[in-house]
């Protein structure tokens, strides 16, 4: 049966059950590993929605995360472009991300959902009409980039912070792995449905589906019944202002949110360029597969996302994830040593095979941070410190475009074992240079 919650003060069980907390220490250790639980939090209406909203936004997300790169190359073939608009994109998000946040702790986050996707939906559809009727240039690319990430930076905050109020404590990290896994399944649908889009009807027809596909993101978020945080005090500039700075004090002086922060920008910095900028350098440079093959390599890893995210979700550890975040992120570097290494063996079995294992592994480190930050903040800090990960996102800006020049200088295969190589030792500096970071629930 699915429940239908507003707002959650104390975990909502059934009446036969006995609170977590009250179990001993072995039966809830029992229960963690029991797959009965891995899918716990769609028992609750509201989440229902927001999944089905997260589910919709991603496949779109990763519809556009095929098509946009392979259209740059398309009009440009330059390694470089593609890591100036990648930059382009997040350099819009970090710019608005805390401000965003700000935004989500005073006002209603169901209504800054709606405004952000009807936005998106907008723009989608005059891009898409753009590219079909024959006007693109490239300079329509960046300025869509551009839109697209300022009005996306209002909806992470505001999408994440909300979970905590709609389903039990104890299943935050659940909600949050299944809300992160829906990018991995969608990674799958959405990377082999651009891949064949692109092959069979060209690049336009992958767009025209994004904004076919944001109307359901619309209508689902529209569906979503929750009471609107509790926020007192005036919503002046002056006190938005006001709030943007405590949030950065209080980031700042909370030793774990501090430690998980930190981690993350090495997470941003090396690993999330393999995506948007090394992926189709591989796919159309080395490896000679073309537009399906990248669609396929993306929809092989979203299946290994998709069993990572089942794994953690059926877990959900409640400790040790600042141990478990390091070790993640050491994975993720040697594992993307390892697929570069593996082109020069030109076997795409072997190759295939790792970025599944590499999609495994990613998949487990965003719903990791999310978790740890909204775990330690305060439900009226919560959107400050979901937009503070957005910050963090400064440094994939940083990253896209070194990774994209680092290419072109060096070739993508050296470049992406560089990159690989970085993850591994900013994961073994915070091992020993920051304790506190092992203790991180």
């Amino acid at each position: 049966m699915v429940r239908d919650i507003s707002s959650i003060d104390e975990p909502v069980l059934d009446d036969d059950e006995p609170g977590i907390a009250a179990l001993p220490t072995e039966t809830r250790e029992a229960r963690s590993f029991s797959f009965r639980n891995t899918f716990a939090s769609l028992a609750y209406r509201n989440f229902v929605f927001l999944w089905l909203g997260q589910m919709t936004h991603a496949g779109a997300l990763w519809l556009e995360m095929v098509a946009r790169p392979l259209l740059i190359l398309q009009l440009t073939d330059s390694a470089a472009q593609l890591g100036m608009v990648m930059a382009l994109r997040t350099v819009a998000s970090v710019t608005f991300g805390m401000f965003a946040g700000v935004v989500a702790d005073n006002f209603d986050r169901r209504t800054v959902m709606i405004v952000t996707k009807v936005l998106v939906l907008g723009l989608s559809i005059i891009f898409a009409a753009i590219l079909v009727f024959g006007q693109i240039e490239v300079w329509h690319i960046y300025l869509f980039t551009l839109l697209r990430g300022v009005t996306m930076a209002f909806d992470q905050p505001a999408r994440r912070a909300m979970i905590p109020s709609i389903v039990p404590a104890h299943l935050i990290t659940n909600a949050m792995t299944l809300s992160t896994g829906s990018m991995q399944v969608m990674r799958i649908v959405g990377a082999t449905a651009a891949g064949f889009l692109i092959g069979f009807a060209g690049v336009e027809a992958a767009f025209v589906t994004i904004a076919v596909v944001y109307v359901l993101a619309v209508i689902f978020t529209l569906m979503l019944r929750v009471v609107p945080q509790k926020r007192r005090g005036e919503r002046s500039a002056k006190s938005m202002g006001r709030d943007l700075v405590e949030g950065f004090k209080y980031a700042w002086k909370t030793p774990d949110i501090r430690g998980v922060l930190i981690i993350a920008l090495g997470y941003f910095a090396f690993a999330m360029s393999f995506m948007q900028v090394f992926s189709p350098l591989f796919a159309t440079q080395i490896m000679d597969i073309g537009a399906s093959g990248f669609g396929f390599m993306m929809a092989v890893a979203g299946a290994g996302g998709v069993l990572g995210s089942l794994v953690l979700a059926t877990l959900s550890p409640s400790t040790h994830r600042g141990m478990i975040m390091m070790g993640t992120l050491a994975a993720v570097g040697a594992l993307l040593v390892a697929f570069s290494a593996s082109t020069y063996l030109d076997t795409v079995l072997l190759t295939f095979g790792v970025i599944a294992v590499l999609g495994f592994t990613q998949s487990m480190f965003m719903p990791l941070v999310n978790t740890s930050i909204l775990h330690n903040a305060p439900d009226e800090m919560r959107g400050r410190m979901m937009g503070l990960i957005s910050m963090d996102r400064a440094l994939t800006a940083f990253g896209g475009a070194i990774a994209g020049f680092s290419a072109a200088a060096l070739g993508p295969q050296v470049a992406q074992i560089i990159f690989g190589v970085a993850c591994v030792v900013t994961a073994f500096i915070m091992f020993v240079a920051y304790p506190s970071l092992k203790r991180i629930n």
